[in-house]
């Protein structure tokens, strides 16, 4: 359950950030892959799953208090992990990308969360990315059981 805790702990630290990615893009360093820009596709959600799937074995470590506060903190907490990297290798993941498809899923998670709340149909806050990973999650949602 060791995928569980890291999620848990980058979930936690993402919700500490998520304000600012859903108002302040620029909060990411130059380079970056920024979340709220970030295109989910089933195809990826896919492979993320395999991911989790495959290291759902791995027994659960206690967070190390050290939050993750962007895409790179999140890569470096991830590739710290052999098993971890050997997972996102064998689905032609980076470790970067995981995390943006993560914090990318994330937001989209909250904002499907929040569009199924009255009066929450005010969009124009979110960029084209963030309302298109919202309707890849609701398809993906219509899909199963």
């Amino acid at each position: 359950m060791m995928m569980r805790t890291l999620a848990a702990a980058l979930a936690f630290s993402a919700l500490s950030v998520l304000a600012l990615l859903l108002t302040h893009t620029g909060a990411w360093a130059a380079g970056a892959t920024d979340p709220a820009t970030f295109r989910l596709t089933p195809a990826l959600l896919d492979r993320m799953d395999q991911v989790a799937a495959e290291l759902k074995h791995l027994p659960q470590q206690d967070d190390d208090g050290d939050d993750a506060h962007s895409v790179e903190d999140i890569a470096r907490k991830l590739d710290a992990h052999p098993q971890v990297r050997a997972a996102l290798a064998r689905q032609n993941l980076s470790s970067r990308e995981y995390a943006t498809a993560m914090l990318a899923a994330l937001q989209a998670g909250i904002l499907l969360a929040m569009d199924k709340a009255p009066g929450a149909k005010n969009t124009q806050a979110f960029t084209p990315a963030q309302l298109a990973n919202v309707e890849v999650l609701r398809a993906r949602q219509k899909g199963r059981p």
